[in-house]
């Protein structure tokens, strides 16, 4: 199937270079045209970090867009889910027209570079530059040392080059010659990869065949994600880039930005190791209103900027790493946060565009109703100014495909509601705890409720997953809230009495606070109060009450 490599060259569809685990056997590397034919007897894409998962699972996903031509609609990508494999003829007949632009190392055309890149004073920067799990020589979250890093091999070095693409923070980089932007020898901040600036959001399968198929969106959903357009295609495709780079260039569709080139990077080395990289500002990307072209993340209606631009502006809605993607899960579901367009205000959240595809595909039977998709979030989180990476974000949400569908939004309303029921206690436990605190003596924002808000999360943490994965079509939902609402009231219980039990003296004599006495048992019938008015399914005849200090 593969063209042997010759002895300097490392191309990217032959040679082993991405991550993966199959269902058996370890963690493994292979070639790009291996992921595609091994792919149903794949589980995962992995790498160093998760975010490499992300852009390479991209990077495959346009090159598989490129090779089927589409899919043209609906239909075409529905006689590709029902084959057991991805088809391969297809895939190695455009691969054979390509593979000349994907070898790492070529002199006229490296992959994802440019030849020739250099700086005024010929500077090499060190690999820290493009590995991610070593911010500016910091390793924050690794076990790797600086000498690890004086040569990685090439296949290493491809996965951080894609990453670094997708990623890279912002900051100032080497001040490329030919770049007319560059001042004083450096090329000034432009902001983060792409793929840095919104939160993360694939589709996952069982298989990373299902993988790259619940992603492969059809043409036809150009009302909501255009993709595979005539002008929508990778760089392989394109001139090889250059020094110079764009302020604001135009997007025509998903598989632009799949690739995007927001770097001018040249790596120093060959097959054998790579040992340092120029790395320059390339195209930078704005994120204002991107909603039509970037289907892996949700979007949020920016009043703001809105109001600064004289219209409606989206902008991408990034992962809180102190939040858990559970929270914030309306978002994410076309049955709450629909992509169809709607006459009047401007949606507060716009879906990811890749689930309501998903959601197309369900509601036309392209889909098993109890189909189970799992939500893949990554992140990165960015340090000040954006210059280093801080934190990297990785979950998985399973749900059944009903909640996402819009002919059929109550499954999809029930674990909205159910957010809410979490939300809401959670903010009642806030309450107790300040009001405790207040009534030994501390002032306001004392900080004890935001301690006993996040206990509380975290009890519900696990039981709201597997509530969520155990909604089905055709559920009694009405008896599945009233089961959410028992649990909530339960996981209160500990919480509530330890706050209670570990008042002090004073608490319990109180205080007057904003002209009102405050003391704990006043604040345990408040609480009690609330709770029963927000979780009234848990407090019906069927369902013993809660007492906070039993």
């Amino acid at each position: 199937m593969s063209n042997a490599s010759n002895n300097s060259g490392f191309n990217l569809l032959d040679e082993p270079w991405i991550t993966v685990l199959p269902f058996k056997g370890r963690e493994r590397e292979v070639s790009m045209l291996e992921v595609f034919e091994q792919a149903s007897r794949l589980a995962v894409i992995g790498g160093e970090v998760s975010t490499q998962a992300f852009a390479i699972t991209r990077l495959l996903l346009a090159l598989l867009h490129r090779a089927v031509a589409g899919p043209e609609d609906q239909p075409a990508w529905a006689r590709l889910w029902d084959l057991t494999e991805l088809p391969m003829e297809q895939i190695e007949k455009y691969a054979h027209k390509v593979r000349h632009r994907f070898d790492l190392f070529d002199e006229q055309a490296p992959f994802f570079q440019v030849p020739g890149l250099r700086t005024a004073k010929n500077e090499v920067s060190g690999l820290e530059k493009i590995v991610a799990d070593v911010p500016n020589g910091e390793p924050l979250f690794t076990t790797r040392s600086a000498s690890d890093l004086s040569r990685i091999s090439a296949a290493e070095a491809a996965r951080w080059l894609v990453h670094t693409h997708a990623f890279d923070p912002s900051g100032i980089k080497s001040g490329a010659v030919g770049d007319r932007k560059v001042k004083n020898g450096k090329g000034y901040p432009i902001g983060p990869g792409w793929s840095g600036q919104i939160g993360g959001v694939l589709a996952q399968g069982v298989t990373v065949r299902e993988t790259l198929l619940l992603n492969l969106i059809a043409r036809d959903a150009g009302t909501y994600v255009g993709v595979g357009g005539a002008a929508d295609v990778p760089p392989w495709e394109r001139d090889v880039d250059g020094p110079a780079w764009s302020e604001e260039l135009p997007v025509a569709g998903a598989i632009q930005l799949y690739t995007w080139q927001t770097r001018r990077v040249r790596l120093q080395g060959d097959r054998d190791g790579v040992t340092g990289v120029v790395l320059a500002n390339g195209d930078r990307m704005q994120p204002q209103n991107r909603q039509n072209v970037e289907p892996h993340t949700a979007w949020r209606h920016s009043e703001p900027q809105s109001k600064k631009a004289g219209r409606t502006v989206y902008m991408p809605l990034g992962h809180d790493p102190g939040r858990s993607v559970w929270r914030g899960l309306a978002a994410m579901l076309p049955s709450i946060s629909s992509r169809r367009s709607k006459a009047g205000e401007p949606a507060s959240w716009l879906a990811p565009g890749v689930l309501q595809w998903l959601c197309d595909l369900a509601e036309n039977d392209h889909l098993p109703e109890d189909f189970v998709v799992r939500l893949r979030v990554h992140g990165a989180v960015y340090g000040a100014q954006n210059a280093t990476v801080a934190e990297i974000i990785d979950d998985v949400l399973p749900m059944s495909v009903v909640l996402l569908r819009q002919d059929r939004p109550d499954a999809g309303r029930a674990a909205e509601g159910a957010v809410g029921d979490a939300s809401q206690v959670a903010g009642y436990v806030w309450r107790l705890a300040e009001n405790l605190a207040q009534a030994a003596g501390a002032g306001p924002q004392s900080g004890a409720g935001d301690r006993a808000r996040e206990i509380l999360y975290a009890a519900l943490e696990q039981p709201y997953r597997s509530w969520l994965a155990g909604l089905r079509p055709r559920q009694d939902l009405i008896a599945a809230r009233s089961a959410w609402q028992v649990l909530v009231r339960d996981r209160c219980r500990p919480i509530t009495a330890e706050l209670i039990r570990n008042a002090p003296t004073a608490a319990w004599t109180g205080r007057e606070v904003n002209q009102r006495l405050v003391n704990v048992p006043l604040a345990e019938v408040w609480f009690n109060a609330a709770l029963r008015k927000a979780l009234p399914l848990a407090f019906t005849s069927s369902n013993t009450p809660m007492e906070v200090t039993g």
